[in-house]
């Protein structure tokens, strides 16, 4: 790393010559107390309403009080009206401040440049969550603004045990990276092991959480995800209380959080803000809708195809005269529905929302009642394909829910070849597929396989004894039970 001249001069042409004369960065050249003095600021990234009022005004009016100071730099470190001052020794700091909406002042003689945060609002103000909506709990989401995201974590979480580690990764982008985690609960090791893999990350620059994720993650081949993805704050502090670690992203509404389960991708924060007994019942629907979702189509394809024994004559027979007359068989038949689904499903996300609701019902109604008059399709798998999809709506997580379309297919392929039979295979596969998957050390099927009874009460059911007093003994080994004072982990 270069150190930084002792001219201002010098320093000013460096600057220039690296960023090509950049018409945004500004030199605002002083005088004060008989020192030359450059005040150095990236005009579309700083507050130009702080600058003028705490750092160009101050100069102006502490001008005419002629002070023998001997140590200038440190003088206005000191007497600068801002909460935020740090000297520099090179370059490459320099400018990662500069171009961060830093104010740099350099002094003549010195060889440090003193930077003062008077960063632009760039972000989006807090909101409410868009994609894992709430009917009973916080609204708030995290925004782009790194400093904000920790807030809105530290608000809910007000100890000293909650740790925050700092990374920058991206040669280009140089993104801070935030790892949080409560010191006294989560593993050491699995906090050593994620900072490890993040800071062996080559890359030019990093624009979204994933870029981290998936880099660091052992689970690349698979269409499962292996962490949780949120814009949720209660969520986060929930998770790192139970032992889990946040990693937040510069620039990214979305916080990541290692490790979880399979389970956890079909529960909501909601779920501990209710009754248990009113818990266990939208999650029993939840998994449900899994199930739903996965094997309607393929358990419709293998009885209208192979398996006519499994369902009784009178039903047998409906099918077949809605059928008639269609010209495709019964597979084909469910993917150009599932493909009609999953682009109307597309048009709906990407489209403004005033013509988005439009573009469903049009589809919805028009397009599928058009289709079963045609002919085209049979009316009874309108509504097979209706349930698939109504019942995969019930999962907010995007990665599950990518997942989830893979293997759908799967089965669907599995039921078209040899019927229930292929249907029972892909089920094995499916198990075999989960049950191999490990969060950053922690089984996904977990704590069903391996079976940890201890933890068996915040999984399919809820009970209330896990909703408030106990702690996940697979992540929070040595402090399992709320409210108990933190012990360091070894």
């Amino acid at each position: 790393m270069k150190k930084i001249d002792t001219s201002i001069n010098a320093i000013k042409k460096h600057i220039k010559s690296k960023t090509n004369n950049n018409p945004d960065v500004i030199f605002k050249s002083l005088t004060f107390m008989n020192n030359k003095i450059n005040v150095i600021f990236c005009e579309s990234l700083s507050n130009r309403d702080i600058i003028n009022k705490f750092i160009l005004e101050y100069f102006e009016e502490k001008n005419t009080e002629q002070k023998n100071i001997k140590d200038m730099l440190t003088f206005l470190e000191e007497n600068i009206p801002t909460h935020k001052t740090t000297p520099l020794n090179n370059y490459d700091e320099l400018f990662y401040n500069l171009f961060s909406g830093f104010t740099l002042i350099s002094i003549d003689g010195y060889d440090k440049v003193l930077s003062i945060e008077t960063k632009a609002t760039l972000n989006s103000s807090i909101s409410t969550a868009q994609n894992e909506s709430t009917i009973k709990g916080p609204k708030d989401a995290f925004t782009e603004s790194y400093q904000t995201n920790l807030g809105l974590i530290r608000k809910r979480i007000k100890t000293e045990n909650l740790w925050l580690d700092e990374l920058k990764i991206g040669k280009q982008s140089k993104t801070k990276i935030g790892i949080m985690y409560i010191n006294g609960i989560v593993s050491n090791k699995l906090v050593k092991e994620i900072k490890d893999k993040i800071s062996k990350i080559n890359i030019d620059a990093v624009m979204d959480s994933n870029y981290i994720i998936e880099a660091i993650t052992e689970n690349k081949n698979n269409v499962f995800p292996n962490f949780i993805s949120t814009e949720r704050p209660d969520l986060v502090a929930m998770k790192l209380l139970d032992g889990r670690v946040a990693v937040i992203v510069e620039n990214t509404q979305y916080v990541v959080i290692v490790p979880i389960t399979f389970n956890e991708l079909f529960q909501s924060p909601e779920d501990y803000y209710q009754k248990p007994i009113n818990v266990n019942y939208t999650r029993i629907i939840r998994f449900i809708a899994l199930f739903l979702t996965l094997l309607t189509p393929a358990l419709y394809i293998a009885i209208t195809t192979y398996n006519y024994e499994a369902i009784p004559g009178k039903i047998l027979i409906n099918f077949a005269t809605q059928r008639d007359g269609v010209p495709f068989p019964t597979v084909l038949e469910a993917l150009l529905m599932t493909l009609t689904f999953e682009i109307l499903k597309e048009t709906d996300t990407r489209v403004p929302s005033s013509i988005g609701s439009s573009l469903s019902i049009v589809g919805a109604l028009v397009l599928g009642q058009a289709a079963v008059e045609a002919g085209i399709v049979s009316p009874i798998m309108v509504i097979v394909i209706a349930i698939t999809s109504i019942s995969g709506l019930m999962i907010s997580y995007l990665d599950t829910t990518n997942g989830i379309r893979w293997w759908r297919l799967i089965f669907m392929f599995s039921a078209s070849i040899v019927g229930i039979i292929g249907i029972v295979i892909a089920g094995i596969m499916f198990l075999i597929n989960i049950t191999s998957i490990k969060s950053f050390g922690l089984p996904y099927l977990s704590p069903v396989a391996p079976f940890n009874r201890k933890n068996l009460g915040d999984t399919l059911l809820l009970n209330n004894k896990n909703r408030l007093f106990k702690r996940n003994s697979l992540t929070a080994a040595k402090n399992q039970t709320k409210g108990k004072e933190e012990t360091k982990n070894e």
